[in-house]
């Protein structure tokens, strides 16, 4: 990594135990702008000016937040204290929090972009816009997705403390077939599976490095019988 982190990717998690899975599969994606970026996460209780010293220490251009039903009224605090303290520095929303127009939270006004849906083509993509020097008028920016087979896994990056303390997220699948009116995963259109083999490859660097518990976020494991049992 260069001595100048000129991206964050951050969020707030409910507890330290918990991991950033999204962030990490933004990271894993980056390409060469990887050099440039750093993943930094806290927790909901901390306080927001200790959020925003800590940011701004690495004296980033651009700051990403991934928000979450569970951090949304804490990040508007720390997002509004960051633009007043540092009103430059170019703030971009993702996740499911901000994902579903027109029913957004207030927090979107805060930010420079908000990016809905899928985040791993068009973080990318924008950042590369922003480091150039071309801001693009549009502020909300609808997610671009890609085959999942031509993704860059995240599992790489998790570091040895995660392993040791944190929870290690995994999926083999996104998306839900069903309908239900009181979940977000009924807005899917479709469900996608990862291809196995790369998947399970990644899963057995996990083994070798030590992580014995995984937490499946997939909407819908058992879809296909076949399949969950090979994981299994």
């Amino acid at each position: 990594m260069s001595e100048t982190t000129s991206i964050i990717l951050s969020t707030l998690n409910a507890r330290y135990m918990h991991t950033a899975f999204g962030l990490r599969y933004i990271y894993a994606n980056l390409g060469a702008l990887q050099q440039q970026a750093k993943i930094i996460e806290f927790t909901i209780q901390e306080l927001p000016i200790n959020i925003v010293e800590q940011l701004l220490a690495e004296q980033p251009t651009i700051i990403g937040f991934s928000v979450y039903i569970w951090n949304v009224a804490e990040i508007k605090k720390t997002v509004a204290l960051l633009k007043q303290i540092a009103p430059d520095v170019i703030v971009i929303l993702g996740g499911p929090e901000v994902s579903h127009t027109p029913d957004v939270p207030d927090v979107v006004e805060l930010a420079d972009y908000v990016i809905s849906g899928a985040g791993e083509v068009s973080v990318h993509q924008l950042c590369q816009q922003l480091l150039l020097g071309n801001r693009p008028q549009q502020k909300f920016i609808e997610g671009q997705t890609s085959p999942l087979e031509q993704l860059n896994l995240p599992y790489d990056y998790y570091n040895d403390e995660d392993i040791r303390n944190r929870l290690i997220y995994v999926e083999a699948s996104r998306g839900c077939p069903f309908k239900c009116e009181f979940c977000l995963s009924a807005l899917d259109k479709t469900v996608s599976p990862f291809p196995l083999e790369p998947f399970f490859n990644a899963m057995d660097k996990l083994l070798q490095r030590g992580v014995r518990n995984f937490k499946f976020i997939d909407r819908t494991f058992n879809l296909k019988i076949s399949t969950s049992i090979a994981i299994l």
